[in-house]
């Protein structure tokens, strides 16, 4: 913090100051209202981030999506990150289903589908246009849209 001319307390505050902005964001994938608002009436949703829990919980409310999940767990809340499939596992539990019912939607094959794996959940990768290295995913859609066909 020195190097912008600040010291601890400054460095606490511009984090604070961070967290706040981000927590005020409410991003959306094009399209993923209507999308979900779909699945919500067929599937039950949640939830799986590794992220800080006033931070998550407070971007999706800003989206004005949080109504469409059953349950949202974060790393923070349950003490588990992934690739560590506890925080599947506590997900699972909160939802009251058991990883034979879930299927796990997530951009990151290194994280999120070793942790599906792990927890024995059926792991769908959207990828976003991104390539991929390594083991490919069995399921692999580019968009919610896409998501919607497939299940």
């Amino acid at each position: 913090m020195r190097e912008v001319g600040g010291g601890a307390r400054s460095a606490s505050r511009l984090g604070e100051t961070y967290l706040d902005r981000l927590s005020a964001r409410g991003d959306r994938l094009p399209g993923c209202r209507p999308v979900l608002r779909g699945l919500a009436r067929r599937y039950r949703l949640g939830v799986v981030t590794n992220g800080i829990d006033r931070v998550q919980r407070s971007r999706l409310a800003a989206s004005g999506l949080a109504p469409l999940f059953d349950a949202v767990v974060t790393s923070q809340s349950c003490g588990y990150a992934k690739p560590d499939p506890r925080i599947l596992h506590v997900a699972l539990e909160a939802m009251a289903v058991v990883p034979r019912q879930a299927v796990y939607v997530g951009d990151d094959p290194a994280t999120d589908g070793v942790a599906a794996a792990a927890a024995g959940v059926r792991f769908v990768w959207m990828d976003g246009g991104r390539p991929i290295s390594g083991r490919r995913p069995r399921h692999r859609v580019g968009s919610l849209a896409e998501l919607a066909d497939l299940l």
